[in-house]
């Protein structure tokens, strides 16, 4: 029973402390802006002005690879954790990364043949 509440009260703390912080940022934030300060960004230089986002587009090639690695980390993280639990898993988990590794050196691969936008 004692687990059963701790995880009732971690559920509710989880929901709550977003929105208490949330909240504490709103009251505690400056209320004035300056020109200045609500202009984009980039690296030190004087933004285009037409530019319609802040987001660099030709580094988003490389966060696409960065997740799929991210993605592929946990996903060996939960095999190995799966192969200790269970070992009559391995060959499973062998052909899953081994899936997980092909695409992510197809994926390195043909990076360099995206349009970029400079």
């Amino acid at each position: 029973m004692a687990d059963f509440q701790a995880l009732i009260y971690y559920t509710i703390l989880s929901a709550l402390l977003p929105v208490l912080l949330v909240l504490g940022s709103k009251l505690l934030a400056p209320k004035k802006t300056s020109r200045r300060k609500r202009l984009s960004f980039e690296s030190g230089q004087v933004p285009f002005e037409w530019v319609e986002s802040s987001f660099p587009v030709e580094y988003f090639p490389y966060a696409i690879v960065y997740v799929a690695y991210a993605v592929i980390a946990l996903a060996v993280f939960l095999s190995v954790v799966a192969v200790i639990d269970n070992p009559a898993s391995a060959l499973n988990v062998v052909l899953l990364l081994a899936v997980l590794s092909a695409s992510s050196v197809y994926a390195a691969f043909t990076l360099k043949d995206l349009p970029q936008r400079l």
